[in-house]
Formats: structure tokens, sequence, C-alpha cells
């Protein structure tokens, strides 16, 4: 059996975060598959929901990566928001490594949105783990992890009229206050 890009990810995130308590398979209408492992043992305020599909679908998603998320919202919500995400950004064919923001949060779930007051999911090169966990060597290639961060209006707002780079250095910042910005509930850094 051929070892697939994504098989290599999953040994990967094995390794720096221990056993996944799950490993699921979600499709989309148009057919197109990814398997979502969830974590819980790293972190213990946080689940890692983690994607494996997106390195196997470069000619999609024209980066050899897959996404993680953290979050402190244990409840399927967020679950079902990133399997959308996942399966819309293969389906559009969206460049993992192109710092973009998917919106439609208050369409999908107006209750998650409201609650939160979040409304995309930002993908950005992940930061702030253990070293060697952001690179990889897979399959004789560089492999990257990338991460989702819901952002609210107003650092959607800044997204558009700054840039990737810019909102992720206000990130930054918020995080040097000792903000935690994989909580849910933590405030606009715009």
């Amino acid at each position: 059996m051929l070892l697939k890009a994504s098989d290599v990810y999953l040994r990967h995130f094995t390794r720096f975060l221990g056993k996944p308590f799950d490993v699921e398979m979600f499709r989309g209408e148009d057919g197109v598959g990814v398997r979502l492992a969830t974590f819980d043992q790293r972190f213990p305020k946080f689940k890692v929901y983690a994607s494996l599909g997106l390195s196997d679908a470069q000619d999609k998603v024209s980066d050899l990566g897959e996404l993680i998320l953290l979050t402190d919202d244990f409840r399927p919500d967020v679950k079902r928001l990133f399997t959308h995400f996942l399966l819309f950004m293969l389906q559009e064919e969206i460049p993992l490594g192109s710092r973009f923001c998917i919106g439609g949060i208050e369409m999908l779930n107006p209750d998650f949105a409201e609650h939160y007051e979040k409304e995309g999911l930002y993908v950005m090169p992940a930061e702030g783990f253990d070293e060697g966990f952001t690179e990889l060597d897979c399959l004789g290639e560089t492999g990257r992890v990338y991460q989702a961060l819901f952002l609210s209006f107003n650092e959607l707002d800044y997204l558009r009229r700054h840039g990737g780079v810019s909102l992720e250095e206000k990130l930054r910042r918020l995080s040097q206050n000792e903000i935690e910005l994989c909580a849910l509930s933590r405030p606009s850094c715009a």
C-alpha cells in the first residue's frame, strides 16, 4: 500500500498532539472528501481538529499542507463549521497558503455567530507550537501546517483593508497580553 501525504500528516500530528480521539471522513455534495482528526490530550483547555486530506489534494489547494483548528468550545458546532469550511476550500480550490478568510458563519449557524461574535474562519501559517511542528518532510517535499482562527466582524474588516500579515501582527500583540487567540470568547484585535 502506498503511503499518502495525509498519512504522513497523521503520524506528524500524533507525534506532537498525542493519539487522536477520533478520525472521521466527511464528503461534500460533489463527492470530494476530507478526514478530520480530533486530538484532546495535548492542550487541556482545547480540542484540536486537524484536516487529513488537503495534502492529498494539492491540485485543488496549491500547497502541501494541512489545517488545524484549536477550540475551547467542545460542542459539535465547531466541528461542523470547520468541516464545512474544509469542504468549501476543496470545492472552490482555494490556495491553502494564501492567507484568506471564509465568512458566512452567521448563515450556517446564526446562534454561534451571535454568541461568539464571529464572522469567519481565517487561515494563516501555524505558529506558537513546539519546534518542528509547523514544517515536516512529507514524501520528499516540505509540508506545512496551517492554522484556522475564528474572526470577528471588525477583524474581518481589518483583514480586507490591511491584509493578512498586518492582521497577524495585531493578533500576536493581543496574545502578548496573555489572551488566548484560540479562545472563542477572546476580544477582537481590531
